[in-house]
């Protein structure tokens, strides 16, 4: 790595620099780990989708700059509804929470309340809009789903939207038969089984870590199937491995920072070296400098939506 990876930014402050000024503003940065170096470093907190909601919780800012896709900020304002919250780009959506929208869940629910009798505990991964966390029971990420799954009776009969790959993995932990959604993210549906295997012939000893967003063949290819806190912790705990990542490439960059005693590999997908989140990289140095200057473009949950959504999500942040 280049000793200022980041010198090409001519007409943007350091990242230690837009993260004072966004101090002196009661403006808080949060930023997904998939999102560039950069904008990691301009960030008061970097974390993955349980640890941000747990920090808007938790902080109660005056402002928050989500450096994410759009649910995530939506998150946040369901969280900390006395806050302004806005984005760098507004366009920095998510293929998973476009896969299911809320008016055809809440049709699939009363198809499935007349079919098994009982209307049926619907958990969301949290990668979906405002609307579906409305219409669902409760929210789970990668990192508490399992955790989520077993707080449910096991004679209820759950639906879990929108990821089919992470529900088809839990079913696998879990021993459930939760009915899935037809929904995937296409950043973690693009990793090759065929040229992962050939990446560990080279790579001998290597770890192989993906995330459970991923197809089942990867999986099951891997050693290790963890959510992106679960991988960082692993990685932190290791000294002098070699690891083989299954997901978003700029996790990569978080790894490096707090973890640079390992060292990682991106798995690769069917055509490219790595996997990079398309709706991430609409967020640039560039439009994060602008956004808090005009403190927008802002994210605003409709009110009839509050009160479903953050039950749902409150009810998570109490599981664990």
């Amino acid at each position: 790595m280049p000793m200022n990876p980041f010198s090409h930014l001519t007409d943007v402050p350091e990242a230690s620099e837009i993260c004072d000024w966004a101090t002196e503003r009661g403006i808080m940065i949060l930023a997904h780990s998939y999102q560039d170096g950069f904008l990691q470093e301009a960030a008061h907190f970097v974390g993955d989708s349980l640890e941000l909601a747990r920090k808007a919780a938790e902080a109660q800012p005056e402002a928050i700059c989500f450096c994410g896709v759009h649910f995530m900020a939506e998150t946040a304002n369901i969280l900390c509804p006395d806050a302004e919250v806005f984005v760098p780009d507004l366009e920095a959506g998510c293929s998973l929470a476009d896969s299911c929208k809320a008016v055809d869940l809440i049709r699939y629910q009363d198809h499935l309340e007349q079919k098994l009798g009982a209307r049926p505990t619907t958990i969301a991964y949290v990668n979906c809009s405002a609307e579906v966390k409305a219409a669902v029971d409760v929210i789970c990420t990668s990192g508490n789903a399992r955790a989520v799954v077993d707080s449910i009776p096991e004679e209820d009969p759950i639906l879990f939207v929108p990821d089919m790959h992470l529900g088809g993995w839990l079913n696998e932990v879990t021993g459930r038969e939760m009915i899935l959604w037809n929904g995937a993210c296409e950043v973690h549906e693009l990793f090759s089984v065929d040229t992962l295997l050939v990446l560990q012939e080279e790579n001998p000893g290597a770890i192989t870590i993906c995330h459970p967003e991923c197809p089942k063949r990867v999986r099951d290819a891997s050693d290790e199937v963890l959510g992106t806190a679960g991988m960082l912790k692993l990685v932190k705990a290791s000294e002098g491995k070699t690891f083989i990542v299954g997901t978003e490439g700029n996790m990569i960059y978080r790894f490096e920072k707090e973890a640079p005693q390992n060292t990682y590999i991106p798995a690769p997908g069917a055509s490219c070296a790595c996997n990079l989140c398309p709706y991430m990289q609409l967020n640039t140095p560039e439009k994060l400098w602008a956004a808090l200057q005009e403190r927008g473009p802002q994210v605003v949950v409709p009110a009839e939506l509050r009160p479903g959504a953050e039950a749902s999500l409150r009810k998570m942040l109490e599981i664990v």
